[in-house]
């Protein structure tokens, strides 16, 4: 831990909050433990690899605007949990197909005592089916079909969509985003990356949003 403390004092970041210091140290320190049984990460990553992520986690927060959080193949829990964490009076839903990951992100919330959190081993697809709220911002990285994430906004199921990825996996459906109110935030050291944000709301209230 105090090796950790260190990396916290040295980095230029203020993308982490002082008081959640300790429960993102003890978020790591469980991914990296169960990281020794089970292929959550790769085995080659640093804790200042996962620092960074967290840090851009935090970074994407700052833009949710909605009162419930959905993380869209959650995995490992990198986005979602983090947002749990600065804001515990924030519902927060972890989906995740897999077994031995959803298994992790009980453990997880358990741990982290994030009672804020609830986790479904569910295809995204299922889970907004049988959803009734509306007013959900879907958050996601590096999910292999945004398509699918798309239309759900398009469909009005959700109210806005946060994505971390590269631009250029989005130019398959442009033509499907026209509509719909974009904005694009850098993410500090990552040429390659962005966070995308997307609502379906007309020109003229997000104007006045503004």
């Amino acid at each position: 831990m105090e090796k950790m403390r260190t990396e916290y004092e040295t980095r230029q970041s203020s993308e982490l909050p002082i008081e959640n210091r300790a429960a993102i140290d003890g978020y790591i320190d469980l991914l990296l433990t169960y990281n020794q049984r089970f292929n959550l990460i790769s085995r080659q990553i640093t804790r200042s690899s996962l620092l960074q992520l967290v840090e851009e986690s935090l970074i994407l927060e700052r833009y949710i605007s909605r009162a419930k959080v959905i993380d869209a193949g959650s995995g490992n829990g990198i986005m979602g949990i983090p947002v749990a964490l600065v804001d515990k009076e924030r519902p927060v839903a972890l989906v995740e197909t897999k077994g031995k990951k959803a298994m992790f992100l009980e453990e997880a919330k358990k741990s982290l005592k994030l009672d804020n959190v609830r986790v479904y081993r569910s295809t995204i697809e299922d889970y907004l089916g049988k959803n009734k709220e509306k007013d959900i911002s879907l958050i996601s990285r590096g999910f292999p079909h945004p398509r699918i994430l798309l239309s759900f906004l398009q469909k009005r199921m959700i109210k806005e969509l946060l994505l971390i990825t590269q631009e250029n996996k989005l130019e398959k459906i442009t033509n499907d985003m026209v509509k719909m109110v974009q904005k694009t935030y850098n993410l500090p050291l990552r040429n390659n990356l962005k966070i995308i944000k997307m609502e379906n709301v007309s020109r003229e209230t997000y104007k006045q949003k503004m």
